[in-house]
């Protein structure tokens, strides 16, 4: 929305806007900061004109199409690391020895432990499923152009399957849709799948990750 304020709906395309909004969120060398535009859906549409999705505003059509103003993204920090920042400055801005601030100070360590929980399990399954080659296959991308995952309803039941055995993937755990994709891509059973994560987190107590308490994530939400 920000860029279609500063631009002429009536002359720039989909595909335009894509590419600035894209530039302007990642630098081009360093994809741990800024955000991460992808493209989904049908691409045909690229070259169609945005006043034709988004509307037309009368007072903006002659608008002189300017480029976005592009702040530095030095000292940014990765997205999914939001959650913990805002627990941290809580934490700082507490009462020392305060049991509101050791409360909060519980949490932040929770939510670290919870995150390696999800690095862990997920690598551990990729080499329970895969053998040793685990890793490599579950980071494997498929050609320019192709879909990101063949079956999208495998998608959403193998989260579920993790998520119920493991905790909730949260908003960190979308790092790993990649290896979920790979997982359905290379044929894995839903039951091989429960087995798998049985094993890999058998022994964590998911408690207040539990999506019992949580709910699935809004990611496989949203894969419904």
């Amino acid at each position: 929305m920000e860029d279609s304020e500063t631009h002429n709906l009536q002359k720039e395309t989909i595909k335009q806007q894509h590419e600035v909004v894209k530039a302007r969120t990642a630098p081009p060398n360093d994809s741990n900061i800024g955000s991460h535009v992808e493209e989904y859906g049908d691409k045909t549409f690229k070259d169609g004109k945005l006043f034709l999705y988004q509307g037309l505003y009368p007072a903006k059509s002659s608008i002189t199409n300017r480029p976005l103003l592009s702040p530095s993204l030095k000292g940014a920090i990765n997205q999914r690391n939001v959650d913990i920042l805002f627990m941290w400055k809580k934490y700082e801005q507490l009462n020392v020895g305060s049991e509101e601030k050791q409360r909060a100070l519980r949490e932040v360590q929770e939510t670290v432990l919870h995150r390696k929980h999800l690095d862990s399990s997920i690598d551990f399954i990729g080499k329970l499923v895969f053998g040793f080659e685990g890793p490599s296959v579950l980071e494997a991308t498929k050609g320019p152009g192709q879909p990101l995952v063949d079956y999208w309803d495998c998608l959403k039941t193998m989260v579920r399957v993790f998520e119920s055995q493991c905790g909730s993937l949260t908003q960190y755990g979308t790092k790993h849709m990649r290896a979920f994709t790979n997982i359905c891509n290379n044929g894995v059973s839903e039951t091989e799948m429960k087995e798998a994560s049985i094993s890999a987190c058998d022994s964590y107590n998911i408690g207040k990750w539990s999506p019992l308490v949580l709910g699935h994530s809004a990611w496989s939400a949203a894969l419904q």
